[in-house]
């Protein structure tokens, strides 16, 4: 089940919660700008220490003189024309990249806390990359290109020219050829409208322009002008006339006006399914009719379902389309007598109009259960418009989890693994039967027409009949039972970990913050995840440098890794805070947990994430509040392995090496052991280990640096190859890790150019050391081995196999030798051909010196 953290909000009868008022930020001081490259600037200011604190800044530059700011984006970092994310704090500089050298600019900020945003500053002070270069107007630009596209439409394009600075905006002036009246284009509206009236400067990345109310027959020229931050430009010369045909309405049904008559109605759309239809009263009309129909059809429709008396000359249709063109007609009731029908009056849509084409995708639909005990649900939906109309539905529905769609046959309401037909409209429901009650599901629905069927919808609401039923597994780490809900496991179940655990061990460098860091854990059923996440104590846990990290991995794995689907997109209140993309052609992409904690906000969040897979239901999720650790912290944490038992261990790691025989020509059996031979030196660092670690579930003698471990893991920027033992690659994480006390004292006891000792079987050690350079020194070591050598040739020949003592030699500064304590004699495993020997001597036949000669009487 979802599991939630929250931070609740108390209210009821008797408590009054008051707040005082905290203040917005006041104007912060003018920044600092100052050259940082090439084309880059870099921008410093400060921050005031204020409560509440500052969370974000946004920055603005211009060119000195220019009536334009652009807004810094601190993702890009670059200056963008609208938009732009802010700075988040505490960031108090950045470099702006992309700005023009020989030209002055000037920067303002704004900050803002939780109260609201400040005033903006005062400008800084102008820099320049370089030596300023000569400023100018825009020199008297190129004619444009006018172009008549036919009903009142006239097109114009233009290039900008080259001018220091820049070129900010542009204006199109229409001129009429016959009369000389000059008007300019509005840029938001595309008509033509007087000098000082609409907006009529166009930004410069624009090069066309359309105007939509220019009248037939009549010759026009456009001309340009341009804008920089020294002023406007001269107008250009006239471009070539154009004029746009004028329609011969003679002998068509289909006549166009501009306003009403009796002769025409006129069409205006008013608000959403409505159009308001005016006409002009004949004399002595004593009743009006209206009839209005689609387009295209055969079919009229009166309009109010009765006619419209005087002295009435409008009406308003309603439960219209939008995106489709209706016409209509009137007639009226004049002396007793209703006359004629008028002519087709001009088309009028409500909104863009819609082309013919196959159906948009629909809207999701909506599952509610209408029978637990026969499993009966209904899937609704609401028809959109198209062009031509809908004919039917194709209805999918699948069991949550699942790979595969099953479609809804149009007859018997079941579920069929083919499709089998599509419901007819202007059905807008049908009752599903045969469902499991315990499962949950989810459809999806898509719409056809005469040109074909269009795509399929986003799967609707999850929903079940009856309560849902568990799939509980027991998770080997906490020993609690988990519901995989709709997921699948088809591993062991017995190195199964539930998704909680795996998020608490998956980047030990970023702790879950304990009892309640898990703030959200969801297995994924959706494409699109919205939530809503309370976070009152934020700005508590950043004070404590504490994050916010959303983590995911595949609910069918076994370990811990991180892994993203193939695209996601978090949204928080509104805004992108990141976005995981799929990785090139050749690239394998490398998935960490992501911080969202800039993005986020202290009070009520509303989260959006979008995921693009295969298989989103395979994937959980889980939003956790960190607390970042270092090696050294971690280090604090891990336990000792007294020496004693750290002894044992090791004796028990050795016991296959004391049992195999020295003499191995008559065995069959081969037998893999390790050496005793134990190294003293790290294999990651290459120095002598401090603090001597191994992992609990190893089967080696080496043992590594519990620093050097720890500190090349958090250097490994490839999260999920993390935590393998140096020395076997099995997954070794800070909590499986121990100190071995036994190879802790071999160290403290050896001198430090020691590298290697030998393990012997009761349990002490002998020093390796490598041959001196010296003569003497070399000699002294010969003469110490064969001393070495013929006492143990001594010991074996008393005891055949029996150890009673052992040499431990330790080369100190004064060259001196200690005899170690001994334990109690440790009895060896016997060769095959000791131990026939010692069944000769207890059944008193003594072997002659060979043993083949027959033995004397």
């Amino acid at each position: 089940a979802d599991s939630v953290a929250h931070t609740s909000t108390l209210t009821g009868p008797g408590l009054v919660c008051a707040a005082a008022e905290m203040p917005k930020p006041g104007a912060p001081d003018r920044p600092t700008v100052e050259v940082a490259g090439p084309s880059s600037l870099r921008i410093s200011w400060s921050l005031p220490p204020i409560e509440p604190e500052i969370t974000a800044s946004t920055i603005k530059l211009r060119i000195l003189g220019s009536q334009r700011w652009q807004n810094y984006d601190h993702r890009s970092e670059r200056l963008v024309a609208k938009g732009g994310s802010t700075v988040p704090a505490p960031t108090s500089e950045v470099t702006v990249e992309g700005c023009i050298d020989g030209l002055a600019y000037e920067a303002i900020v704004a900050i803002m806390n939780s109260e609201g945003w400040s005033d903006i500053s005062q400008p800084s002070m102008p820099v320049s990359i370089g030596e300023l270069k000569p400023r100018a107007k825009p020199a008297k630009p190129e004619p444009p290109v006018l172009t008549a596209l036919g009903a009142g439409k006239l097109k114009i394009t233009w290039s900008i020219p080259e001018a220091c600075p820049p070129v900010e905006a542009a204006q199109v002036q229409i001129t009429d050829s016959s009369s000389g009246m000059t008007l300019l284009v509005d840029a938001s509206s595309g008509k033509l409208v007087p000098a000082g009236s609409g907006r009529t400067t166009f930004v410069a990345t624009r090069t066309e322009a359309n105007v939509v109310n220019a009248s037939d027959g009549v010759e026009y020229v456009a001309s340009m002008c341009f804008r920089n931050a020294e002023g406007f430009s001269e107008f250009s010369s006239p471009s070539e006339p154009v004029a746009n045909p004028q329609a011969d309405v003679s002998g068509m049904q289909l006549v166009l006006h501009q306003s009403p008559s009796t002769e025409v109605p006129m069409m205006e759309p008013t608000t959403e399914g409505k159009m308001k239809i005016r006409w002009l009263l004949p004399e002595g009309a004593k009743s009006t009719t209206v009839k209005l129909r689609r387009v295209g059809s055969q079919n009229w429709y009166l309009c109010g379902g009765s006619a419209i008396p005087e002295p009435a000359c409008e009406t308003v249709a309603t439960g219209l389309e939008e995106g489709i063109e209706y016409e209509s007609t009137i007639s009226f009731l004049i002396n007793g007598r209703w006359g004629s029908e008028s002519a087709v009056s001009r088309p009028a849509c409500i909104g863009t109009k819609k082309m013919p084409g196959i159906p948009e995708a629909p809207k999701e639909p909506r599952l509610v259960v209408l029978n637990e005990q026969t499993g009966q649900m209904r899937v609704s939906w609401r028809p959109i418009t198209t062009v031509p109309v809908l004919t039917g539905c194709t209805v999918k529905m699948r069991e949550v989890g699942a790979r595969t769609w099953q479609y809804v046959h149009p007859s018997t309401w079941q579920m069929c693994p083919r499709d089998e037909g599509f419901v007819p409209t202007p059905a807008s429901e049908v009752n599903v039967v045969g469902l499991t009650p315990g499962v949950r599901y989810e459809a999806m629905i898509a719409f056809r027409n005469k040109l074909g069927q269009g795509p399929f919808s986003q799967p609707s609401e999850v929903a079940c009949i009856g309560r849902p039923t568990q799939k509980l597994i027991r998770c080997t780490y906490c020993y609690n039972d988990y519901d995989l809900q709709h997921a699948d496991y088809t591993r062991d179940p017995d190195s199964f970990w539930c998704p909680l655990c795996r998020f608490r061990n998956m980047d030990p460098f970023n702790a879950v913050a304990e009892p309640y860091g898990m703030l959200l854990c969801h297995i994924v059923v959706r494409s699109n995840i919205n939530f809503s996440l309370d976070l009152p104590d934020l700005k508590s846990w950043r004070k404590d440098d504490q994050s916010i990290f959303l983590r995911m991995c595949k609910v069918d794995c076994e370990s811990c890794a991180q892994v993203w689907p193939r695209r996601l997109l978090f949204e928080a209140n509104g805004a992108k805070v990141f976005e995981v993309k799929e990785p090139e052609e050749g690239h394998v992409r490398r998935d960490v947990p992501q911080n969202i904690s800039a993005g986020l906000k202290p009070g009520l969040n509303t989260i959006n994430i979008t995921i693009e897979d295969e298989y989103p239901a395979s994937y959980v999720m889980s939003l956790v509040r960190t607390q970042a650790m270092n090696a050294q912290q971690i280090a604090a944490m891990t336990p000792q392995c007294p020496e004693e038992q750290a002894k044992a261990r090791v004796m028990t790691l050795l016991a296959d090496t004391w049992a195999t025989p020295v003499d191995n020509e008559d065995e069959e059996e081969i037998t893999c052991v390790i050496s005793n031979k134990l190294k003293l030196r790290c294999p990651l660092s290459f120095e002598r280990c401090v603090v001597p670690v191994r992992g609990e579930q190893c089967m080696h003698l080496q043992c590594f640096g519990l620093l050097a471990y720890l500190e090349a893991n958090l250097k490994m920027r490839a999260l999920n190859n993390r935590w393998t033992c140096p020395v076997c690659s099995t997954i070794l994480r800070p909590q499986d890790l121990r100190i071995d006390g036994y190879v802790e004292k071999v160290l403290s006891e050896t001198p430090s150019h020691i590298d290697e000792v030998l393990i012997m079987q009761d349990g002490s050690y002998r020093c390796i050391e490598e041959m001196p350079a010296d003569p003497q020194a070399a000699a002294a070591a010969r003469e110490r081995e064969a001393k070495e050598a013929a006492a143990a040739a001594t010991a074996k020949a008393e005891a055949d196999g029996e150890v009673t003592e052992m040499y431990q030699t330790i080369a100190d500064g004064d060259d001196r030798k200690r005899k170690a304590a001994m334990q109690p004699s440790v009895q060896k495993t016997l060769t095959k051909r000791q131990r026939l020997r010692r069944e000769k001597q207890r059944t008193g036949v003594e072997g002659s010196d060979n043993d083949s000669d027959p033995v004397a009487s």
